[in-house]
């Protein structure tokens, strides 16, 4: 009997254990600016295990995204008691069974007190026109500087004027020479004098504005190409495309030898079938019973206009608004990035026909953290923030965001960063290790018939 009772005892102790140990975690909502470390730090939890407990094999997170964290203090109920409204204790949960096959995620960096990341920004500033937004793109790179400052990072950020020296001695400079990285020169032909310089140096070279500068991503490995390149964009309306559903057509102006055929190209390597139909803008009005003729029978339309060409792209949206205004042909279209720029185009006719255009800079202002940095930026410069402006500041948090979690050699994790930025995309790929690396990220919009224009995903 006493031994029966003994192991009856035992049993009961383990059990107790077992239960004592059943894993308990909380339940973290992902706010703006925060990474898989602030959350990990913020809890006192390795990144890498929230990562793995909530299946990211890329570390990426999401604003609203909702995670597991596991509870290295369970007993200490006051703990779990003062964690925000949206942060919620869960018992029993488990890692998932495919957890063991999920690849460890991108290491963070692990930082000293003393590590402070040197940034070189270099503009023209003393011999360029007032207009052109320099000034504007410096005061967005001090927001984003702010910003990582309240996040905690202290960081070197250093201003070159680019026209107030001679090149060799701005690029010989020692100060520049500690640079992590440099934002600039702006023009092309500069940048490439300024990799010459820093062809051997783990220095990381970016061009923030100029899309010709996508030639010299073949020739430094450090080099980062902020604006995506035409083919890039022109990829990025391929998913909206429905080819088993509806008629894809190209409409080109006869003889155009650039953009139409490298959009035939890319519909042929994506296997998308599509239909083509050019035609002379001298033709004018004739050209709007043929185009009906051909497309009034399709239950739906899809038609890429592939020009660059203003009154040629004005003339074709004429007629296809007329088409579907009037005579009812079901009308899908999309456009290119250079029309966002074009003032002859009817303002109607695109709302009407839902137009699709991919941009390499947009800005939805109905986003809260757009309206933080708008209202921020007009108490500082008492002024409208300008495209500069908003560019100035996405590329300089992400860069500075690369090395506050991955370090000086932040490119080997660049995949993995995700940081929420106003008006661009940042989405870097290096074809070839020898490669830099190139943009291909892109905001697409859809004009809508209420006259507001939507973000798509």
């Amino acid at each position: 009997m006493k031994l029966r009772t003994f192991l009856t005892a035992v049993l009961l102790f383990f059990t107790i254990s077992l239960l004592s140990q059943e894993p308990r975690y909380i339940r973290h909502k992902v706010r703006w600016m925060e990474t898989l470390y602030s959350i990990g730090r913020k809890y006192k939890v390795d990144p890498k295990e929230i990562a793995v407990l909530n299946n990211l094999p890329t570390g990426e997170i999401y604003r609203g995204q909702v995670l597991l964290i596991p509870d290295k203090d369970a007993q200490k109920s006051t703990y779990i008691e003062e964690i925000q409204a949206d942060t919620l204790a869960v018992e029993g949960a488990f890692l998932p069974e495919e957890a063991e096959d999920i690849p460890t995620p991108c290491y963070y960096f692990e930082r000293t007190r003393d590590y402070k990341p040197v940034l070189s920004l270099l503009l023209p500033f003393e011999d360029t026109p007032g207009d052109t937004g320099f000034i504007e793109f410096y005061q967005g790179l001090l927001l984003a500087a702010e910003q990582m400052k309240r996040e905690g990072m202290q960081a070197v950020v250093q201003v070159y004027d680019w026209d107030e020296e001679t090149t060799d001695q701005l690029l010989s400079s020692h100060a520049l020479d500690k640079s992590h990285v440099i934002i600039g020169p702006v023009y092309s032909p500069d940048i490439g004098t300024a990799l010459a310089y820093f062809r051997d140096s783990d220095t990381k070279i970016i061009s923030p504005l100029d899309s010709r500068s996508e030639v010299w991503v073949s020739s430094f490995a450090n080099f980062f190409q902020v604006q995506p390149p035409l083919d890039v964009q022109q990829e990025a309306l391929l998913k909206y495309l429905e080819p088993h559903q509806a008629s894809v057509w190209v409409i080109s102006e006869e003889g155009e030898r650039l953009v139409a055929p490298g959009i035939r190209r890319l519909l042929d390597k994506n296997v998308i079938s599509y239909r083509n139909f050019s035609y002379d803008v001298l033709k004018g009005r004739e050209v709007t019973e043929q185009l009906k003729h051909l497309l009034e029978d399709n239950p739906r339309n899809q038609i890429i206009i592939a020009s660059q060409n203003q009154a040629f792209v004005s003339d074709a949206i004429r007629n296809l608004h007329l088409l579907s205004a009037y005579e009812q042909v079901p009308i899908e279209l999309f456009g290119l990035s250079r029309w966002y720029g074009f003032n002859t185009l009817d303002l109607t006719a695109l709302h009407e026909l839902q137009v699709v255009l991919p941009l390499s800079a947009y800005v939805d202002y109905t986003q809260e953290h757009v309206k933080e940095f708008v209202s921020r930026y007009r108490d500082l410069f008492h002024s409208e923030p300008t495209p500069f402006a908003f560019q100035g500041y996405d590329v300089a948090s992400f860069f500075l965001q690369a090395l506050y979690q991955y370090g000086p050699h932040f490119e080997d994790c660049i995949g993995a960063l995700q940081v929420p930025l106003l008006q661009t995309h940042l989405s870097f790929v290096r074809k070839d290790p020898d490669h830099g690396f190139t943009n291909t990220g892109v905001r697409v919009i859809r004009y809508k018939p209420d006259y507001s224009i939507e973000l798509l995903p």
